[in-house]
């Protein structure tokens, strides 16, 4: 027999009577907040940190929608910033791959992401780079033919039997394919992009790969609060992040104790990529205000400190004010 879905009520009582959570039943403010969240996509959602099996401890139904209060803020304060730094990663990678010479992709193929030929052939590090640059011109095709419908532009160039320039792919590309397309750069070419971008540091980035480190862990951030997946715990996070990228941006923020295992962290590389872009000093300390603003109203709101302190750093405060403009 196939399982009968609960009615709105019958899951508030389900979350009275097995959960031990204390929610309003019948025509509540309780319901309406349950409904306009959502049982399966909020509610079970808001009730842990990472993984189901490291609940939250929530006595109240309120406490529940003040997570959900909290994750929707940290969205609304993150996107636009994340928009950004996407939109301008993207131009700055075509002004250094066009500039001065041709934008159709199998030239910057042959002249710019051309990594393997930074490596002696034979190698195992060629041989890799050339499976690599192999798999990105794939990932490109792919994009041009899963949007020629889409894409006027697309048409365009095919239709009049040109190549399709650079500029018009990265239209279409995701901040993943971003990241994975700067990585097939090769050396020169890297270093002048890290340069342009104010994020070069010999100290700690002696190859210039970290842009498309840092891309990856933008992407996953990005992606959650596209899907209006939960944010607030980090659960998008979907690898382990390299040290270099720790100690860069510990040496260039000021902060300390990073390791990406909440968001302040993300906050944090946000911040660094807006003064890389040269936001203003305004921009850029009104975002590392809103944040300092929301974890306050959350600690405000919050009756049990454990719940705080499995959701935040403990010196979530501190890291922001050490950042270095």
């Amino acid at each position: 027999m196939k399982e009968k879905g609960k009615s709105t009520n019958s899951l508030m009582k389900h979350i009275r009577n097995d959960h031990g959570i204390n929610i309003g039943i019948g025509h509540s403010r309780d319901k309406r907040d349950l409904l306009n969240m959502g049982y399966f996509h909020s509610y079970k959602a808001y009730r842990f940190v990472k993984k189901i099996n490291n609940p939250l401890d929530i006595q109240e139904f309120s406490e529940i929608r003040d997570i959900y209060d909290l994750d929707n803020d940290l969205k609304e304060l993150l996107y636009p910033a994340v928009m950004k730094i996407e939109t301008a990663t993207k131009n700055y990678t075509i002004d250094c791959v066009v500039s001065g010479g041709p934008t159709d992709l199998q030239s910057i193929y042959e002249t710019k992401a051309n990594h393997y030929r930074d490596f002696e052939p034979g190698t195992p590090e060629h041989r890799r780079e050339i499976k690599s640059f192999l798999e990105l011109k794939k990932n490109i095709d792919g994009i041009i033919a899963r949007n020629y419908t889409k894409s006027d532009i697309i048409q365009h160039y095919v239709h009049e039997n040109q190549p399709v320039p650079v500029w018009a792919v990265f239209e279409l590309t995701t901040l993943g394919d971003l990241g994975y397309f700067i990585g097939r750069l090769n050396n020169d070419t890297r270093e002048i992009l890290s340069k342009n971008i104010g994020i070069y540091d010999r100290r700690y980035d002696t190859a210039n790969k970290i842009i498309s480190k840092h891309l990856y862990i933008i992407k996953d951030l990005r992606n959650a609060i596209a899907h209006n997946n939960p944010i607030f715990d980090c659960r998008f996070k979907t690898g382990k992040v390299d040290k270099v990228v720790i100690k860069h941006l510990e040496g260039n923020t000021g902060a300390s104790n990073i390791n990406f295992n909440t968001i302040t962290d993300y906050v944090l590389l946000v911040a660094y990529y807006m003064r890389c872009f040269q936001f203003t000093r305004t921009e850029i300390k009104a975002f590392l205000r809103g944040y300092e603003r929301i974890i306050s109203q959350y600690q405000e709101k919050a009756n049990n400190s454990k719940n705080y302190r499995m959701i935040f750093d403990v010196d979530s405060t501190s890291k922001m004010r050490k950042f270095r403009f």
